[in-house]
């Protein structure tokens, strides 16, 4: 009996398929179909560079690069054999190629069994979360005492008596040389036009 041929490597079959999109795109597409949520190992093995998402995220990222770089034409898609290979997936395989680098310096290849798991430890690689300082609390500023102007202030004198008043017109007649006597008639006279309502009542001068 003889014995039936071993199935080609993903490698092998890329490698031997037409250098055209529309061959490649064959291969990846019938390989789309038999991959799913696997072991580490045969994950490992796809996403080597000759592997399955290389390939595929390379020739995804060409087709966009054709149809203006912002969308994949439909057209472009079915020509190239990769209409029935999911969105998520086509996504999926340009981000892994977009960050290849990344993923081969920190040798993330082999710690997941998903291109979801290892892209999301690529973004905490990439986008790193930035650790918020806590807010420190703000002390409330002491107001500000406005400066109190005194400046219209009427400013209160205390109350003489009679014999300050009198002690100080003393110094006062003193100081200019007043004679006690002309002081006395001249302080009598300024009293009766108090007296007599402004009316001057002269007073004897003494001889």
């Amino acid at each position: 009996m003889q014995n039936s041929t071993p199935k080609k490597s993903f490698s092998v079959q890329l490698a031997e398929a037409n250098n055209t999109v529309q061959a490649k795109g064959l291969v990846l597409s019938q390989w789309d179909k038999s991959i799913c949520k696997a072991d580490k190992s045969r994950f490992k093995a796809l996403c080597a560079k000759d592997g399955f998402w290389f390939p595929l995220g390379e020739l995804c990222l060409e087709l966009l690069k054709q149809s203006g770089g912002s969308r994949t034409d439909g057209a472009l898609l079915k020509d190239a054999n990769l209409h029935t290979v999911a969105k998520q997936r086509r996504k999926e395989a340009m981000d892994f190629v977009r960050h290849f680098k990344v993923i081969e310096d920190n040798k993330l290849i082999g710690k997941f069994a998903s291109m979801k798991d290892l892209l999301k430890a690529v973004d905490t690689i990439i986008n790193p979360k930035v650790e918020k300082e806590p807010k420190v609390p703000v002390e409330p500023e002491a107001p500000v005492l406005a400066i109190e102007d005194k400046s219209n202030e009427v400013v209160t004198q205390s109350v003489k008596t009679a014999e300050d008043l009198a002690l100080e017109v003393l110094l006062q007649v003193e100081m200019n040389n007043i004679s006690i006597a002309d002081f006395k008639i001249a302080i009598a006279n300024a009293i009766g036009m108090i007296e007599e309502n402004n009316e001057v009542v002269p007073f004897e001068m003494v001889g």
